[in-house]
């Protein structure tokens, strides 16, 4: 095994940090490996359009979050799994904040289709089964516009903060290849093409990134917080 960098270094000690504040914040908060838990298993049978769900993948379900093999393991880019973690903890955070509506939310239109059972009584209900086709998501997109936001912003200032004379670089690619990746979630299978409009979710990131990274005012608690521990 080849001796790690500076930056390697500083890259384990930021995700220790953000594991520790997720710790702290999210009681029962763990890592589990996706191929060590049954129910992931079950679960990816029916995520059949996402035929990556098991090896690709990080799912979390609150207070959990679950990962592929690869987890943990040394990898080329010392910096994504802080992003990733970073990505969880806004939806860890958004459950114990919303409760059970945040379940609601992420999984509608699509839960509705549960109504169907009421085709016990009445065969209508069967036109609930409608709510199973790839309708957009308004609530999953919110959501998950939450997270990759976060997603966009630690890697920022992760690599600005590794590489400080590379900033207008980094903010170049977290603009254009970083985002058009990010965009691609949304409108694809991934998400069971949770929000296919492109063009607006691409002006909301890019204000919503333009606002917070040129004035720190702009940031939650939160988000303060992340970014602190992105940068140390």
């Amino acid at each position: 095994m080849s001796a790690m960098s500076l930056k390697d270094v500083r890259c384990l000690k930021k995700r220790a940090a953000l594991s520790a504040h997720i710790e702290a914040k999210i009681p029962g908060f763990r890592i589990v490996k996706k191929d060590k838990s049954f129910f992931m298993k079950l679960l990816s049978f029916f995520l059949f359009f996402n035929r990556d769900f098991m090896t690709r993948y990080v799912t979390t379900i609150y207070p959990k979050v679950y990962v592929p093999s690869w987890w943990g393991k040394e990898t080329k880019n010392k910096s994504l799994e802080i992003e990733i973690l970073a990505h969880e903890y806004v939806h860890l955070y958004d459950r114990k904040r919303l409760g059970m509506l945040f379940n609601i939310i992420y999984l509608s239109p699509q839960v509705f289709s549960l109504l169907a059972i009421g085709a016990i009584w009445n065969t209508w209900f069967l036109l609930a089964l409608l709510f199973l086709l790839p309708w957009p998501s308004p609530g999953r997109a919110w959501l998950e516009f939450r997270g990759y936001r976060v997603s966009l912003l630690m890697k920022y200032w992760i690599l600005t903060s590794l590489s400080p004379d590379k900033e207008k670089i980094v903010w170049h690619y977290i603009n254009n290849d970083a985002l058009e990746w990010t965009l691609d979630q949304f409108i694809s299978s991934n998400y069971y093409f949770m929000f296919p409009f492109r063009s607006f979710l691409r002006k909301r990131f890019i204000n919503e990134l333009k606002c917070v990274t040129m004035d720190d005012n702009n940031l939650s608690d939160e988000l303060k917080r992340l970014k602190e521990i992105a940068l140390r």
